[in-house]
């Protein structure tokens, strides 16, 4: 099981939408612009996602704003270990390191 998910515990019906709905992703300085392409005009439908200490740590959607659990947004992120990997990696360049390996 990946990590971060069990500290989420979302609801089925978010970890499902997580699952299927076409995302795209984008790596912002450690963070994450999330595109959900599954509608007719994606750019309407398209989030920051924050990352603080390798964990989807907010979002900036409505869903995420009501409090009551993780977005659908954070959780794609989440069962997505790479994406939120190179997330991380990108943050420690972003704020002057250089990633674990150095060489990715």
């Amino acid at each position: 099981m990946i990590p971060v998910l069990p500290e989420f515990d979302p609801p089925t019906r978010v970890l499902k939408r997580a699952q299927y709905e076409a995302f795209a992703f984008e790596l912002l300085d450690g963070d994450v612009r999330v595109r959900n392409e599954s509608y007719a005009d994606p750019t309407a439908h398209e989030y920051r996602v924050r990352i603080r200490d390798g964990v989807p740590d907010s979002c900036s959607c409505p869903a995420d704003a009501s409090g009551n659990g993780p977005c659908k947004h954070r959780v794609a992120i989440a069962i997505r270990p790479r994406i939120l990997e190179l997330a991380v990696q990108m943050r420690v360049v972003a704020d002057g390191g250089s990633p674990p390996n150095g060489d990715d």
